[in-house]
C-alpha cells in the first residue's frame, strides 16, 4: 500500500521554501484557503484500512505544518529585540499570545520548544518535519533538553529520535529520562537543586463549582506528604462514612492546611476552625443573597459559581465575603471618580469589580491586588473610572517599555502591538439580578 507523503516548508538561505525548491506562499497566504483543500475529504465508502492509512497520513501532514509554524515563530522571536540574560525578549510572548488566544504561559512555552528546536536539537525538527515525531512527543524531548548543556541536549535527543518511532509519549518520556542519565549523571544533582527553586502551589479552575490545586515539591517530600494524609484518611475513617479513598484523602489534607478538626484528621470534632482564616472574596447579588433569585455569582480568582454555592460561601464563619451592587438592568456597576492620584478606596473596590482580572487579551491574572493604571498618564490623565484598569505588573510594564499602545473608552480597552493589530477587551458584565 502507499505510503502517504508530503513536502514541507523549510527555510532556505534565499528565504523560506519547500523540500522541493518552491516558495512557501507567504504573500497572499490564506489559511482558511489551505483548510479548504481538506474540508471537502469524505471518508464514507472508505474500509478501515484506507482510513487509518489517511489518518496516519493527515498526522504527518499537522506534524510537517507545526514544523512550518515553529520554525516561523523562532525567526519572530529572532527579529524581535532580546532582553539580556532571556533566551527571547520579555515581550515577545504577548504578541504571540493575543495572536493565538494563548495564555503568556503558554506562548512563552511555545517560544522556548521553537527555540529549542530549530537551534540545539535539529534530529528533534527533522523528525516533526517528516511526522515521525508529533509535536506533543517532541515536547517531551525538549522538555528535558534545555535544563542541557548544548552537546548533551544534542545527544539526548539523537538517542531519543532514534528509538521513538512507534512510541507514544510515556514511552518517549521514560527513554528520553534513561538517556539524560546515562549521558550526563553528574548533572543530575545540580539539575535537581536548580528544580528545587521552582517549587510552588498552582490553583486551576475547574468545572462544577471545582478547582485543582496542584504542588511541585521535591520528590521525597511530595511522598512523606501524601502518605501522610493517606495514612490520616485510612486510620482515621469513623463508622458510617461511606467515601471513597479518593475522598477521604482529599478532605484529610483540607482539613490540615485550614486547620479544621474532625473525621480524618485524627482531632476530635469540635466543629470549630483552628489556625487561618481563609479570605474569600464572592460577589452576589443582594436578591440571590436573600433567596429571591438564583443568579450565578463570582468567586474571585475561580469564577462564575452557582446560586446555592455563593449562598454557602457567603454565610461560611470561617471565611470573609464582600457584596458588590451591580445595576439591575445590565449588571453592570455603578461609576465612582475622584480628581486625585491614588484612586480612592470606593474607586479602587469599583475599578478591581469592574475589571475582574488583568486586561490584557487573554490575561487571567486577578484584578485584586495587581496595579491600577491610569491609561492617559496622570495628570494629564484624570483619576476616574473611565481612565483607570487593572493590569499585571508584567503587562503594566508593557504598556510602558514597549511599542505596545493602550486606549481607553469607558472601559473598553483597545491595544495595538507593535506590528499595529489591534486587540480589544471589554469588562465582563455580571449577570443582572
Amino acid at each position: 500500500m502507499h505510503t502517504p507523503t508530503c513536502s514541507v516548508p523549510r527555510r532556505t538561505d534565499s528565504g523560506v521554501g519547500v523540500e522541493s525548491g518552491g516558495r512557501f506562499p507567504v504573500t497572499g497566504f490564506d489559511p482558511v484557503e489551505v483548510a479548504g483543500l481538506l474540508s471537502g475529504f469524505d471518508p464514507s465508502g472508505l474500509d478501515g484500512d484506507s482510513l487509518l492509512t489517511i489518518v496516519s497520513g493527515l498526522e504527518r501532514v499537522v506534524s510537517a505544518a507545526h514544523a512550518a509554524q515553529v520554525t516561523a515563530m523562532a525567526e519572530f522571536t529572532r527579529v524581535r529585540p532580546h532582553t539580556p540574560g532571556r533566551p527571547f525578549g520579555e515581550f515577545v510572548a504577548d504578541e504571540i499570545a493575543v495572536e493565538l488566544c494563548l495564555t503568556r504561559r503558554a506562548a512563552e512555552n511555545r517560544i522556548a520548544q521553537a527555540a529549542e528546536i530549530t537551534t540545539r536539537v535539529p534530529a528533534v525538527l527533522h523528525a516533526l518535519r517528516t511526522g515521525t515525531l508529533d509535536l506533543y512527543r517532541t515536547r517531551v524531548i525538549t522538555d528535558a533538553t534545555y535544563r542541557l548543556d548544548d552537546a548533551t541536549a544534542t545527544r539526548v535527543a539523537d538517542h531519543a529520535v532514534e528509538r521513538a518511532e512507534g512510541c507514544n509519549a510515556s514511552q518517549v518520556c521514560r527513554l528520553v529520562r534513561r538517556a539524560v542519565l546515562r549521558c550526563d549523571p553528574a548533572g543530575a544533582r545540580r539539575r535537581h537543586e536548580r528544580a528545587r527553586t521552582d517549587r510552588r502551589v498552582v490553583l486551576t479552575p475547574l468545572e462544577d463549582g471545582m478547582a485543582e490545586l496542584t504542588a511541585l515539591l521535591p520528590a521525597e517530600r511530595a511522598t512523606a506528604v501524601y502518605r501522610r494524609v493517606d495514612t490520616l484518611a485510612r486510620d482515621n475513617r469513623v463508622p458510617g462514612d461511606d467515601r471513597g479513598a479518593d475522598a477521604r484523602r482529599a478532605e484529610v489534607f483540607v482539613g490540615l492546611l485550614l486547620g479544621h478538626r474532625g473525621p480524618g484528621t485524627g482531632e476530635p470534632a469540635t466543629g470549630e476552625p483552628r489556625g487561618v482564616r481563609p479570605l474569600v472574596h464572592v460577589t452576589v447579588a443582594a436578591s440571590t443573597l436573600a433567596g429571591a433569585d438564583d443568579n450565578p455569582g463570582v468567586l474571585d480568582g475561580y469564577g462564575p459559581i452557582g446560586a446555592a454555592f455563593a449562598r454557602a460561601i457567603a454565610a461560611d464563619p470561617t471565611g470573609v465575603w464582600k457584596r458588590l451592587v451591580t445595576d439591575p438592568t445590565d449588571g453592570s456597576l455603578v461609576a465612582h471618580s475622584r480628581n486625585t492620584y491614588r484612586p480612592p478606596a470606593a474607586l479602587d473596590d469599583f475599578v478591581r469589580a469592574r475589571d475582574r482580572t488583568c486586561r490584557f487579551p487573554g490575561c487571567q491574572q486577578s484584578a485584586q491586588n495587581r496595579d491600577l493604571d491610569h491609561t492617559v498618564p496622570w495628570p494629564k490623565g484624570a483619576t476616574t473610572v473611565g481612565n483607570l484598569g487593572a493590569v499585571c505588573r508584567h503587562h503594566h510594564r508593557l504598556k510602558h517599555e514597549t511599542p505596545w499602545r493602550l486606549t481607553q473608552t469607558n472601559g473598553r480597552f483597545c491595544w495595538t502591538s507593535p506590528t499595529g493589530r489591534r486587540y480589544t477587551t471589554t469588562p465582563q458584565k455580571y449577570d443582572p439580578p
